[in-house]
């Protein structure tokens, strides 16, 4: 794994066949959180302009991020989100919990009503692993029935 930077809100690493975005426990309730994004979303374009993004899986893992609790906070983030995603033939979202995927869901599912993509949400990171990075995951071994 090697860091390519890092902000107030994210840490960006290049993992094997993928790059994976990692929310830090930073709430984005602070003063200049537009500008702070913005000058994160510059330097993910520094550091992965578009051309090197094409043979590459993204993650955005946000099992540590505070839960945005509304759809305001989410209009600041969905930009970036957005220029994050660009590019990357394939990408996931990874949360902690069953209510986060469920939230997680639901906000991608209203993305892809307006037009983009809808971004596959997981709360197993092995799954989103391998998604990003076009495996597939073995399938789970036969269950038995029981012997009568």
């Amino acid at each position: 794994m090697e860091e390519l930077f890092r902000s107030e809100f994210a840490i960006v690493t290049r993992e094997p066949g993928f790059i994976r975005v990692r929310r830090t426990t930073a709430p984005m309730a602070v003063v200049g959180v537009s500008a702070i994004l913005e000058r994160t979303a510059s330097e993910f374009r520094l550091i992965l302009p578009l051309r090197e993004r094409k043979s590459l899986g993204v993650l955005l893992d946000t099992r540590q991020a505070p839960m945005l609790a509304d759809d305001a906070a989410m209009d600041i983030v969905r930009p970036l989100m957005y220029e994050v995603l660009a590019g990357f033939p394939r990408s996931a979202i990874l949360v902690k919990t069953a209510i986060g995927k469920l939230q997680a869901t639901r906000r991608t599912r209203e993305e892809a009503g307006q037009g983009r993509p809808q971004v596959p949400v997981f709360d197993d990171e092995a799954a989103a692993i391998a998604h990003v990075r076009g495996e597939e995951l073995p399938a789970p071994p036969p269950r038995s029935s029981p012997k009568r």
